[in-house]
């Protein structure tokens, strides 16, 4: 007979109750053993036993749903995850990200739907072929689609359908209008007439549409310009007006500016029909193909375009540019590392606690150079990228260091600095208050702050030296930071602004070559521009491109004298 105390559980060693145990008479069997300790366990425990058996149970059943579901991923072969991984066709919401507020939901605008009612002729700045574009139809600027997964542009705006020669729209899928950017993307028609750009034939935005379609048709297939040899993707008679093939990649950021700088981007579906090649063409295709190249062209420190130019810091900074307005326009994750990589690589290449020349770390700065990094670095952090103050720190200690204190005059290497020149290439062209722009656009971008004297010392610099399409006073790089800085500073209603743009629109819209020129169409004569030697027929197109996208490309920094 057992005590009572063997009535109780015990508590005690595994080999102690861990099998059934012999009794005086011989070995007890395995059936009576059970049955002689459910006996002896409190009703208690053998519920707990219970429902221990059932959790086991049921874990079991879901650890193998689990393993099912995540078996399929681990048989998809390599090479589809990194096809996968290079679409750029997807659409991203640009609001779903921290720092750009998601605009409300509005009603739609009642703006008529018909651009230029007028226009009948193909050619942008005359009547050519008498080809009927039907009277442009088009969707209201002031309403931009940004719901996630839409492709972005006008509201109702078909994928594929055709531009007519004076389609200004300038909207990319895939973004939206607000923001920093907003102005290419939502109001831009609006934007252009209140800054003083033109619609319709021989205005600032069929100039712009032209100029587009020549780089878009002088294209290499693998997606960059090139500077020396971009004539072999010429119709018929050569374009002219080659220039150094070490600045493919700065030309390539250029280009994609240009297209940028008019709201496309890579997601954007219209297409025309290019009239000198008879091809077929899509803005978003050749961005697309342009941003490629510079992904695929860009080392593992982040440097866009190799090193092997004595000048490539201007190769990449350029490049950066375009990198970070690619990804601030849609938020494209596959943008987002080699656009974060290349400004990193800026803020490497800075001399401490200065600017920046030609190659990393140079120890010697220049102003020009400089202005180009400040830019990258702006529009970085429109588009959210981690930039930090140092390099704007740096650069404005720069522009502070060459300014001249009494006419604010902008040095190049040191204050005072006179006229840049290559010699036997532009030196008997004349000299310009470049420099002074850059460093106008540098201070308005880095401390918004319109009370700074240099801001409206350097403005009547600028509005005492007009662009002038005249012998030797063009100098296109010049009138493009001379329209940025005056156009942040005094536009679109003050009176150096208002003088500078006019002067601006005479030289470089009546200029531009025309439909009945052939395949230089739609371009800018290199040969006539104090720094087209160096850049070519592409820098100048692009250039002029960008320059007459200033009413829309940026909002203005100062509200009310104020930093914003």
């Amino acid at each position: 007979m057992k005590s009572q105390q063997s009535m109780e559980p015990v508590y005690g060693d595994a080999d102690q109750q861990g099998a059934p145990m012999e009794a005086e008479g011989g070995a007890v069997s395995i059936t009576s053993w059970v049955e002689e300790q459910v006996r002896n366990t409190p009703w208690w425990l053998i519920s707990i036993a219970f429902h221990l058996i059932v959790l086991a149970g049921m874990t079991v059943i879901t650890f193998d749903e689990k393993v099912t579901v995540h078996e399929e991923p681990t048989i998809i072969p390599l090479a589809a995850k990194v096809e996968k991984k290079l679409d750029l066709d997807r659409p991203r919401d640009v609001f779903d990200r921290g720092g750009i507020p998601k605009p409300e939901a509005g009603p739609p605008s009642e703006e008529p739907a018909i651009f230029f009612p007028e226009a009948e002729e193909s050619d942008h700045h005359e009547t050519a072929d008498n080809e009927d574009y039907g009277k442009m139809k088009g969707d209201s600027l002031e309403y931009l689609s940004s719901l996630p997964g839409e492709g972005g542009g006008p509201r109702g705006r078909q994928p594929g359908k055709q531009m007519g020669a004076y389609d200004t729209m300038g909207t990319g899928g895939g973004a939206g209008g607000g923001g920093k950017y907003g102005g290419r993307l939502g109001g831009r028609r609006n934007l252009v007439a209140r800054g003083g750009g033109t619609q319709g034939p021989g205005g600032t935005e069929s100039a712009v549409t032209a100029g587009l379609r020549w780089i878009a048709r002088h294209q290499s297939p693998g997606g960059n310009w090139a500077t020396a040899g971009f004539d072999a993707q010429c119709a018929n008679a050569k374009c002219s007006g080659h220039g150094y093939n070490e600045y493919d990649a700065g030309n390539t950021g250029l280009a994609l500016l240009a297209f940028l700088g008019a709201g496309y981007t890579h997601l954007t579906k219209e297409t025309y029909i290019d009239p000198h090649t008879q091809k077929t063409i899509c803005w978003g295709e050749v961005i697309k193909n342009g941003i490629k190249w510079l992904m695929n062209n860009q080392d593992a420190e982040g440097c866009f375009g190799g090193r092997h130019g004595s000048k490539y810091m201007y190769n990449h900074s350029i490049a950066a540019l375009a990198m970070a307005e690619a990804y601030g326009l849609t938020n494209s994750s596959l943008f987002k590392d080699p656009a974060q990589r290349g400004i990193d690589f800026l803020l490497q290449a800075q001399n401490p606690y200065k600017a920046w020349r030609y190659s990393k770390q140079c120890t010697d700065n220049d102003t020009s150079v400089t202005g180009w990094c400040v830019m990258a670095l702006k529009s970085a952090e429109i588009s959210g990228l981690a930039v930090g103050r140092t390099g704007f720190e740096g650069a404005k200690a720069w522009i502070m260091e060459v300014t001249d204190e009494a006419y604010y005059k902008v040095g190049y290497t040191a204050k005072g600095t006179g006229k840049v020149v290559v010699q036997g290439k532009n030196d008997d062209w004349d000299g310009h208050e470049a420099l002074t722009a850059v460093g106008m656009l540098c201070r308005s971008f880095i401390d918004h702050n319109k009370a700074d004297p240099a801001l409206e010392g350097g403005a009547k610099l600028l509005v005492a030296d007009l662009p002038q399409y005249s012998g030797k006073k063009i100098d296109y790089y010049y009138w493009y930071y001379g329209s940025l800085a005056l156009f942040q500073y005094d536009g679109p209603d003050g009176k150096y602004w208002k003088g500078w743009n006019e002067a601006m629109k005479n030289a470089l819209v009546p200029t531009q070559k025309l439909r009945k020129d052939g395949c230089i169409d739609g371009s800018w004569d290199s040969d006539v521009d104090r720094w087209g030697f160096e850049g070519g027929r592409v820098y100048t197109t692009a250039i002029n491109v960008l320059s007459l996208e200033v009413y829309y490309r940026y909002e203005n920094a100062f509200v009310g004298g104020k930093r914003k």
